[in-house]
């Protein structure tokens, strides 16, 4: 069997571990960058399959933008792709509130918006109502650029601050959602395949933002109790292999905040134990047409 790693960040430790373990079974495993790869393709490109290992669209200049996606067309049609195409196109924060309001799941009020007026009475409003609005990037991870807006003084600075933000974060494009009072913590579930192989409970008492990369603690979470919601979402926004954040709320809901189309897992291990990566392997290989 031959496997491809595509990935604009070949050091990621998660590239490593697994290019590792699909080496260590025997697979012929090669990790590629985007710019290692031209077109038309040789038969050096030629694998079973080609796993993802990194978000290479989203953080790249148009034209890199339909270059890489015209690989992924290339892949798709030499062997099996992981994610899907369609579901690595479809990532983003907008695309998950649109899917989570079509199922009628449990999500924070949102507004997705390039317009910078209708950016601020949204946030006007919630803050007049005495709740709290976070504003996010809308295909970042790990917590980059998401802040809440609670030191807002007045409206002129806020509107002054939505300025700023979009051209330092936004990127053209406002995601704005309303802050959920919660347990301080959140859930994530690991899904392969449409099964759940492992969850961990992160907390971080300095800050809003639950990513181990930020400095949140990690540990296992034994309950079942959010299987079936998070298996639920990867479904729907057509990804087998995502990680699913899952905010418990004060009200009793349990709220989907992200559905990750390349969730790390060297947390999720330390944490539970699970070899995540191995488990990452036997389904790649159980994709060999």
């Amino acid at each position: 069997m031959k496997l491809t790693i595509f990935t604009d960040e070949p050091a990621l430790p998660e590239v490593r571990l697994i290019a590792g373990e699909a080496r260590r079974r025997g697979i012929e495993a090669k990790i590629l960058a985007p710019w290692d790869v031209s077109l038309p393709p040789t038969r050096e490109l030629e694998s079973d399959v080609y796993y993802i290992g990194s978000n290479i669209l989203n953080r790249v200049s148009p034209l890199e933008l339909l270059h890489r996606l015209q690989i992924l067309r290339v892949f798709d049609e030499m062997g099996v792709v992981v994610n899907p195409v369609e579901g690595i196109l479809n990532y983003s924060k907008g695309h998950l509130t649109l899917k989570l309001r079509s199922l009628g799941l449990p999500h924070p009020e949102t507004l997705i918006t390039e317009n910078v007026e209708m950016a601020y009475r949204f946030a006007a409003h919630l803050l007049d109502s005495g709740r709290n609005v976070v504003l996010k990037p809308l295909c970042r991870g790990r917590g980059v650029g998401v802040v809440m807006l609670d030191r807002i003084r007045s409206r002129r600075d806020l509107l002054q601050f939505l300025t700023w933000y979009n051209r330092v974060h936004g990127q053209g494009v406002f995601y704005l959602q309303e802050y959920i009072p919660n347990r301080g913590y959140d859930i994530r579930c690991f899904v392969i395949d449409g099964e759940v192989i492992g969850r961990e409970k992160r907390s971080n008492p300095g800050d809003f933002r639950y990513n181990v990369s930020l400095g949140a603690r990690a540990e296992a979470f034994q309950e079942s109790i959010y299987d079936e919601l998070a298996m639920e979402v990867a479904g729907a926004v057509g990804l087998k292999i995502a990680g699913i954040d899952i905010l418990p709320g004060l009200d009793g809901r349990a709220y989907v905040l992200e559905a990750n189309c390349y969730p790390g897992f060297t947390a999720l291990i330390k944490a539970t134990g699970t070899p995540i990566h191995e488990r990452i392997v036997d389904y790649l290989r159980s994709l060999r047409r």
